[in-house]
This record gives structure tokens, C-alpha cells and sequence, in this order.
């Protein structure tokens, strides 16, 4: 091989490590980066019944999806995720609700959301917007699960 087709190689080989050097190294720096996710958990019940003052902005959402006789918050939580950290809270049918930050791109971040038995699926939700799952049934009237991504 020739001193030319070295340094040629040689430089070809340097381009490929630096390459995949920077694609680590943004890869760790997505990994890492912290996700926070406000999840609600709320009843919308088809039994006559107050209005939560804390589901006024989910009623207004909801209202013209659903029918539904009262509207209650039951739990909020605020959660710091890492990308493929899994978090969650307990719903009132003793199931849990887990979610995971998959990827973070520019249409949002991608959130896998499993309800063992109930639900398993992933949303790509943009920032501060709100996604509305509903779960399932309970109490005479459906469990509702909020997310809103902050990053």
C-alpha cells in the first residue's frame, strides 16, 4: 500500500470514530436529559355530581367528547424522567399506570404508556401540550389519565 493510500485510509478511519464519537456523545446527552411529565388522574362519572374546580380546563375539553354527569380530579403528580426511566402512580382499581420517555425530537417527546392488562401504547406529545387517555371503567363512569410533557 502506498504512503498516499494510507494517509487516505488512515483519514477515512479518523472520520468514521469521529462520527460515531458524536453520535454517543448526543445520544448520552439525550439519555440523560431530564423530562418532566405532569400526569392527572381523574372520574368522570355518569352519577349526578359536582364539578372539581381543579377539571375545569379538562371539562372544557372533554364536554363535547363525552358524556359525563361529574367531573373530579383524584390524584396529581409531577414526575423528572429520564429517556427510558420508568415512573408511575397507582389508580384506584389497584392497576398501575407507567410511563416512559422514549425519544425527544422536535414534533414532541415520545412516551410509552402501559397499563398492564389495560393499556400498552406509546404518544408523541409536543411541549406543555396535554394528551387525554381514557382507561377505563370505574365507579360508574371512566378513569382518565392527563399528560403533559415540560422539557
Amino acid at each position: 500500500m502506498s504512503g498516499s493510500s494510507r494517509r487516505v485510509r488512515a483519514s477515512a478511519v479518523a472520520t468514521a470514530a469521529l462520527v460515531t464519537l458524536v453520535a454517543l456523545t448526543a445520544s448520552a446527552q439525550q439519555a440523560a436529559r431530564l423530562v418532566g411529565i405532569s400526569m392527572t388522574v381523574s372520574h368522570a362519572s355518569e352519577r349526578p355530581g359536582p364539578m372539581d374546580p381543579n377539571a375545569a380546563a379538562l371539562d372544557r375539553q372533554l364536554r363535547q367528547q363525552f358524556r359525563y354527569e361529574s367531573l373530579r380530579v383524584i390524584e396529581r403528580r409531577h414526575m423528572q424522567l429520564r429517556m427510558q426511566e420508568v415512573g408511575g402512580m397507582d389508580l384506584p382499581t389497584g392497576k398501575r399506570v407507567q410511563l416512559r420517555p422514549l425519544s425527544l425530537t422536535p414534533s414532541g417527546v415520545l412516551i410509552s404508556v402501559d397499563i398492564p392488562g389495560t393499556l400498552q401504547t406509546d404518544v408523541r406529545v409536543p411541549n406543555r401540550k396535554q394528551v387525554v387517555i381514557g382507561v377505563e371503567r370505574y365507579d360508574h363512569g371512566k378513569l382518565i389519565v392527563t399528560l403533559q410533557p415540560d422539557y
